[in-house]
């Protein structure tokens, strides 16, 4: 078992929540890509393990609900969803409207803006996020 799954574990269990099967087999899908995947994206990775796509659905709210996955954006296709930066790493996404690829890029220059809108607005930032929307190199032909 990862040592992120093993946290993740450790999270529901201290919310509440026991680890089902379906449950964990959608961490593990999440935990093999790198990638944002939509629920349908999930299901189909778990075709021949017998999970429904309802449940794929539950377990997916619960871990946004719980800070473990957060929405990456929606595209034709539907919301696609990654681990949260607490267990991937902060990143950011370029996101092309053309083909819906979603590339991460980790360089994060917002130090500089939090503080500048910590003495402006007297605002402590938390979390930002951040997505790029345009055309990839391909869909740019």
């Amino acid at each position: 078992m990862s040592k992120t799954l093993e946290i993740i574990q450790k999270t529901l269990i201290a919310e509440g929540y026991s680890q089902t099967e379906p449950r964990r087999q959608v961490l593990e899908v999440f935990l093999e890509n790198d990638k944002p995947l939509t629920p349908v994206a999930i299901h189909k990775k778990l075709s021949n393990r017998r999970i429904n796509l309802a449940s794929v659905y539950r377990a997916i709210e619960l871990f946004c609900r719980l800070g473990l996955l957060t929405e990456v954006d929606h595209v034709a296709e539907g919301k696609r969803f990654e681990l949260s930066d607490d267990y991937r790493g902060h990143h950011h996404h370029l996101i092309c409207s053309g083909c819906g690829k979603t590339e991460d890029f980790e360089d994060c220059e917002m130090e500089e803006l939090e503080k500048l809108i910590r003495r402006r607005f007297h605002f402590k930032v938390t979390r930002h996020d951040l997505r790029f929307m345009g055309l990839c190199e391909r869909c740019q032909r």
